[in-house]
């Protein structure tokens, strides 16, 4: 006679005249490191476009919950919400005009789960009261990505690094390659200047310097 149990998260067969033999069960199959690190970006990236929704509820719950899951899900959710309402109310916007990843790479696996280490730059143009502004930010993050029913999604953020990397356009800035991540990396070349504007920003920023100073503009 065999009786067989199965509690979770162990099963135990139990055979007559037999010990108890109990075993943890095997977690989901996750894929390999590169298949992780692209399947990571592919859910990373688009998470931008939430910049173009503005403070619309719905349209920035779906776009998080194609890459968020759970309390994630519900910080990501709160924090973009609350950004898009105050930029609004600020009169502020962001054009994201590039998404560059430095690194990325696996860090270590659980039962069901892997965490990588991403680093990488973004390159975008502030617009605040009519003026804009060409930036580009460096972030580095762990990020823990839990098997689901829809595939990996990320379930955990831990920021390690923010700065912001110097405006090449800026006035006053002086611009060294130190600044720029290695890979230069989320650096906005003119075309992605001129597609934003912001080149006709600052030519007309020089004409009303040389109408108040006297001094004709090159």
């Amino acid at each position: 006679m065999l009786r067989v149990c199965l509690p979770s998260p162990w099963f135990c067969v139990l055979a007559l005249g037999t010990a108890p033999s109990c075993a943890p069960k095997a977690g989901p199959l996750l894929p390999g490191d590169a298949a992780v690190v692209e399947q990571f970006k592919q859910l990373h990236k688009p998470l931008y476009g939430v910049y173009d929704l503005g403070p619309d509820r719905n349209g920035i719950h779906g776009l998080l919950a194609d890459s968020f899951v759970g309390e994630a899900l519900t910080q990501e959710y709160v924090e973009h919400y609350t950004t898009l309402f105050r930029m609004v109310d600020d009169e502020t916007s962001i054009q994201i005009q590039r998404v560059d990843y430095e690194s990325v790479a696996v860090l270590d696996r659980g039962a069901g789960h892997v965490r990588v280490d991403a680093d990488w730059s973004v390159g975008g143009v502030v617009t605040h009261q009519g003026h804009k502004h060409p930036r580009v930010n460096r972030y580095r993050a762990v990020y823990t990505l839990s098997h689901t029913r829809h595939g990996l999604r990320i379930t955990d953020t831990r920021m390690r690094n923010l700065e912001r990397v110097r405006s090449l356009l800026s006035a006053g800035d002086a611009w060294t390659i130190d600044d720029l991540p290695k890979s230069g990396a989320g650096f906005m070349d003119p075309l992605d200047l001129l597609e934003a504007g912001v080149l006709d920003d600052i030519e007309k920023a020089e004409r009303e310097r040389a109408n108040t100073t006297g001094v004709p503009t090159p």
